[in-house]
């Protein structure tokens, strides 16, 4: 799998964006784990960079995900696989990729363009 890092924006949160996970069994329709916590470090419209305690390890390849968070206003849903993954302070960082998903990408672009302008706003309501 080609890994996208050359995509023409990643969005990197200032302060880690909370959202949730589950790992998809693909032996079963809707098969998929209870909920764990992760952490959004950056984002783009093809995938994202996470972090999370748990050792995410697949032992027949690529493991696939689906995650929930909301960037602004939305929440937004996201299936995808993990490309890569490095120990990380106590826990693991994972590269993931986002499936191919047109409506998705423009949803993500247009709740990032939101949530940077609010976040102009209250920085110059803080300068004021």
């Amino acid at each position: 799998m080609l890994y996208k890092r050359n995509e023409y924006f990643r969005y990197t949160f200032g302060k880690p964006l909370e959202a949730e996970f589950r790992i998809v069994v693909d032996d079963g329709p809707g098969r998929e784990s209870r909920p764990g916590d992760c952490q959004l470090i950056d984002i783009s419209p093809g995938g994202a960079k996470l972090f999370t305690k748990f050792n995410i390890s697949g032992e027949h390849g690529a493991v696939r995900l689906r995650i929930k968070f909301t960037l602004l206003e939305d929440p937004i849903e996201v299936s995808g696989v993990i490309v890569w993954r490095k120990p990380y302070s106590g826990g693991y960082m994972y590269g993931y990729d986002f499936d191919e998903d047109a409506m998705l990408e423009q949803v993500i672009v247009e709740e990032l363009k939101l949530r940077r302008r609010s976040e102009i706003n209250v920085e110059e309501v803080k300068l004021d």
